[in-house]
C-alpha cells in the first residue's frame, strides 16, 4: 500500500509532527504500507492544492496531521480532486475538535490498529461557498476570539489561550447582538441573537455536547442560535454546556435545528469563524455533501 501524509509542522504544540518517524517507522513494520511520501505544509492552503491535484489511485489513503484547519483543507481538497481516496487523521492542533469527536487515535499503537482494522467510513462535511468545512461556523459571542490569539500563547498554554483571552473581552463579547434571517431548507425565520453554530460534530471549542444531536453520517448540519437575552439568562445557558449538562437544549432563549442547506443573513457584517479560519462569504450560505469523503476510523471511534 502507498500512503501521503499531509504534516502541518507548526499546528498546536507540534508534539506529534516530532513523533512522525515513530508513526511512520510503526505503520511500515505492521501494515501493509510499504511507501510513504511526506508532505510538509509550508503556508494556508498547501494541504488543499496539493491533495487537489491528486488522481484516483494515486495512494491509497492520504493521512492528515494538524488541526481542524489542516483536515478542512485536507478534506476541501479530497472534495475537489474527485479521487474518493480514503483519508485518515492524527489529531494535532491546539483543540482537536473534529479529530476529539470521532476519537481518533494519537498515539502509534492506535494508529496502526486503526490502518490495520481497515474500517472506511463515509462521512458528511459542510460546503460554504467554494470551501469546505469538516467542523463548525461560528458567529457572535466569543467567535472572533481565535484570531485574538497569539500563535506563541496557543503554543504555551493550548485551549486554555482561547478561554483567557475571551475572559480578557468579557465585557464586549456579552453585549454581541445581531439581527438573523435564517433560512432552513425552504422555512424562513428571523431572530434576535448573540450567538450562532452551524456544526457537523457535537464538538464545539473544545466542549462536547453544545450541538448533542450532530451526526457525521446522517445528511444534515446542526445550527444552534443563542438568542439575545439578559446576562443572567445567558449564564444560565452557557453553564449547562460548560458544566457538561445537555439540557441547554430545553431553554427558551435557545433555537437548534438541522437542516440540509442553511441561510444567515445578518443586519451587519460580522467577523465569523470556520474550522479556526476567519470567513469570507457573507450571507454565510451552507449546504451539506452527505458522504462526501471516505475516512479510516478506529472501533472505538464516535461513529
Amino acid at each position: 500500500m502507498k500512503s501521503l501524509f499531509i504534516i502541518n509542522p507548526v499546528s498546536g504544540t507540534k508534539y506529534l509532527q516530532r513523533q512522525m518517524d515513530r508513526f511512520i517507522g510503526q505503520m511500515i513494520l505492521k501494515t501493509e504500507v510499504n511507501h510513504v511520501d511526506v508532505y510538509y505544509t509550508k503556508k494556508k492552503d498547501d494541504a488543499m492544492y496539493k491533495v487537489a491535484s491528486l488522481n484516483p489511485g494515486d495512494y491509497d489513503f492520504i493521512t492528515a496531521v494538524g488541526g481542524d484547519g489542516t483536515i478542512n483543507e485536507t478534506l476541501t481538497g479530497l472534495v475537489r480532486s474527485g479521487s474518493n481516496i480514503p483519508v485518515a487523521i492524527i489529531p494535532a492542533g491546539t483543540v482537536n475538535d473534529f479529530g476529539n469527536y470521532l476519537k481518533l487515535p494519537v498515539r502509534p499503537k492506535e494508529f496502526v490498529e486503526m490502518i490495520n482494522e481497515h474500517i472506511i467510513q463515509p462521512i458528511d462535511i459542510g460546503r460554504i461557498g467554494d470551501r469546505c468545512f469538516v467542523n463548525v461556523i461560528s458567529g457572535g459571542m466569543f467567535s472572533d476570539i481565535g484570531f485574538q490569539v497569539k500563535k506563541e500563547e496557543k503554543n504555551l498554554l493550548g485551549p486554555l489561550a482561547y478561554y483567557l483571552t475571551g475572559l480578557r473581552d468579557f465585557n464586549n463579547q456579552i453585549n454581541t447582538n445581531l439581527h438573523l434571517k435564517v433560512t432552513v431548507d425552504d422555512f424562513t425565520f428571523e431572530e434576535d441573537a448573540c450567538l450562532f453554530l452551524l456544526a457537523n460534530t457535537a464538538s464545539v471549542g473544545g466542549f462536547r455536547g453544545i450541538t448533542p444531536l450532530a451526526n457525521v453520517q446522517d445528511g444534515k448540519l446542526d445550527l444552534i442560535i443563542f438568542k439575545d437575552t439578559d446576562l443572567l439568562d445567558k449564564v444560565s445557558i452557557f453553564k449547562d454546556f460548560l458544566l457538561d449538562f445537555h439540557n441547554h437544549l430545553d431553554h427558551p432563549s435557545v433555537h437548534y435545528t438541522q437542516a440540509k442547506y442553511i441561510k444567515i443573513e445578518c443586519s451587519q457584517p460580522i467577523v465569523y469563524d470556520v474550522d479556526g479560519e476567519q470567513g469570507k462569504n457573507f450571507p454565510i450560505e451552507v449546504e451539506c455533501l452527505h458522504n462526501a469523503v471516505r475516512m479510516f476510523v478506529h472501533n472505538k471511534s464516535n461513529i
